[in-house]
Formats: structure tokens, C-alpha cells, sequence
């Protein structure tokens, strides 16, 4: 196994240990600074964090097609029309909800790491899918935000409304 592999695989290890820490420690400190709105609040956040991860596994599986040369086409469908790491954000916002549902310092700090974790990984991905599409993916990049929901939702109804001004 080379260098790269055990460090991913230590990264991956560390993320989910990290990840695990946060759960529990959501539990023992639930609500610990007893703001009802955080909690309530935190709640809504976890559940949108939820549903983009279901949006975005589901998007990738459907637009996963197979090309007779055997390779991965780059899925621009479904979630990844308005970011590229769909699934990243949703674990952002579930970490972010169990950080504001603990309402602990001790969350706050474990779930400070596993962000800055989860913006490295984005970055190694990019690398990866840039090896991988090329070109193609250059493209997606410009066109997609990493995860910025707001401006990528932005960017499709003014592409829409573009492409419809041709037509």
C-alpha cells in the first residue's frame, strides 16, 4: 500500500472516529445551553442535511450511466446541477445541526475539525475527478459551485433563462 492509500485511509479513520464523537457527544450534552430556538433550529437543519444526502446518493445513481468504453460519465443531474458535492454539504449541515443541538463547546471544537476534514477531502476529490474528466470537469467547475446552494441555484435560473432567450 503506498504512502497516499494509508494516509486516505488514516484520513478516512480519523473522520469517522471524529464523526462518532460528535454523535455521542450530541447526546450526553443535548441542549446543554437550554436555548429551545437552537434546538428547534438544529432539528430542521439535520433533517435538510438528511434529505441532500438522500437527493444527492440518489441523483449520482441515476445519472451514473455506464459509457461502452467502460468509463464513469461526470453526473451533472438532479443535486449536482447546483453543487458539485452535494454530499459534502449535507454532512456539513448535519454536523453544523449537531453542533447547534449539543449547544457545547466540546461539539463546537469536534465539529470544527471535521468541517476543515471535509473541505480537504473536497479538494483531493476535485483533484481526482479533474484526473479522471478532464477537461469536462474544468467545465462543471466553472460552471458549479463547490457548495454553495444559494449561488449554484442562482446560476441555473440564469442559465435557464439564457438558454431559453436563444431558443
Amino acid at each position: 500500500m503506498c504512502k497516499k492509500s494509508i494516509g486516505h485511509l488514516i484520513g478516512h479513520i480519523a473522520y469517522i472516529g471524529l464523526y462518532g464523537v460528535l454523535i455521542i457527544s450530541t447526546i450526553f450534552l443535548y441542549n446543554s445551553a437550554n436555548l429551545a430556538i437552537l434546538l428547534y433550529a438544529g432539528w430542521m437543519i439535520l433533517a435538510t442535511g438528511i434529505i441532500f444526502l438522500l437527493w444527492s446518493s440518489r441523483s449520482r445513481r441515476k445519472g451514473h450511466v455506464e459509457e461502452s468504453i467502460g468509463r464513469e460519465s461526470l453526473v451533472e443531474s438532479g443535486m449536482y446541477a447546483f453543487v458539485r458535492h452535494p454530499e459534502f454539504l449535507g454532512h456539513i449541515l448535519i454536523i453544523f445541526a449537531l453542533i447547534i443541538i449539543s449547544q457545547h463547546w466540546i461539539s463546537l471544537i469536534v465539529g470544527a475539525i471535521l468541517i476543515v476534514l471535509l473541505f480537504f477531502a473536497m479538494i483531493e476529490e476535485e483533484k481526482r475527478n479533474i484526473e479522471k474528466f478532464g477537461d469536462a470537469y474544468r467545465d462543471y467547475m466553472k460552471r458549479v459551485p463547490r457548495i454553495n446552494l444559494i449561488a449554484g441555484i442562482i446560476k441555473q435560473i440564469h442559465s435557464k433563462r439564457e438558454n431559453k432567450g436563444r431558443g
